[in-house]
């Protein structure tokens, strides 16, 4: 999808961060870009931002975890706004505790958010999609999809399961024009992870970066996109060897294991 004008691009999370830049960079290849957050005013301000800058940007409120609300809002943006051409399941949560240590609350709110609030969307969107024969999904995963990390093992599900059911929808549909890519970002300075410290082998990156692969990604079409590509990868690999043990050690040898022993949770956050 090498032309993004005036294609309907909806970003789940855009209130803030990411799914922001995302937004904004969408909006910068032209595209009509439509913003949902569970944060009424978080993503009104957003929106509000890049219509002053002259982009064509429309607010909803929306908590992903919900189903009926995910159909009912794209149902809603089909009449308001035009098909989405383009859907960014960007919207996730995480909490940063020992496993065993986590409350049930936490850990299904998690897995509702990261996980089944981007199958509900993609099971509201997706089929119009294929009615037309052309779309594209982006799903945002992590180098936490790729192996598990202490203290992060609720999310690490949570984005282990966004990876293989990635997988399997794109292999479901193969041939019929709509187009998956899975994002699998490391360390991204967005606060979402405050006070975590980051493995000498790598830094806290601009999330700026990833958002211009996800844009790149839905133009040239990739299937996976790892940021930084090298350290998501050696990540995947050491786990890909089905030899824990290696993994282990090398996560202890780059103190992996501890970073985020000290997370803060930002309760000024809506989620």
């Amino acid at each position: 999808m090498e032309d993004l004008r005036q294609k309907v691009v909806l970003v789940t999370g855009a209130a803030r961060g990411r799914g922001k830049l995302h937004a904004e960079n969408f909006c910068r290849e032209g595209a009509v870009v439509v913003m949902t957050d569970v944060d009424q005013d978080g993503v009104e301000q957003a929106a509000g931002e890049l219509r002053s800058a002259g982009f064509e940007a429309y607010p909803y409120v929306l908590d992903v975890s919900d189903r009926d609300a995910c159909f009912e809002l794209v149902d809603r943006v089909r009449s308001e706004v035009g098909p989405i051409e383009v859907l960014v399941n960007n919207a996730g949560i995480t909490e940063c505790y020992a496993m065993l240590d986590l409350a049930e609350e936490s850990l299904r709110r998690m897995m509702n958010v990261n996980y089944f609030g981007e199958v509900w969307m993609m099971q509201a969107v997706v089929p119009d999609m294929l009615k037309r024969g052309a779309g594209h999904v982006v799903n945002m995963c992590s180098v936490m999809g790729k192996a598990g990390a202490a203290y992060m093992g609720g999310y690490c599900a949570t984005k282990h399961a966004v990876v293989g059911m990635t997988d399997a929808v794109r292999q479901e549909l193969r041939g019929s024009g709509v187009n998956f890519t899975i994002i699998n970002p490391g360390f991204v300075a967005t606060g979402m992870f405050e006070g975590a410290t980051v493995p000498f082998i790598t830094s806290w990156m601009d999330p700026q970066r990833v958002s211009r692969a996800v844009v790149d990604a839905v133009k040239k079409n990739r299937w996976e996109v790892c940021v930084p590509r090298f350290v998501v990868r050696l990540i995947a690999f050491t786990r890909g060897l089905c030899l824990p043990k290696l993994m282990d050690f090398s996560f202890h040898l780059l103190k992996a294991d501890k970073s985020m022993t000290a997370w803060k949770k930002d309760d000024r956050r809506p989620f």
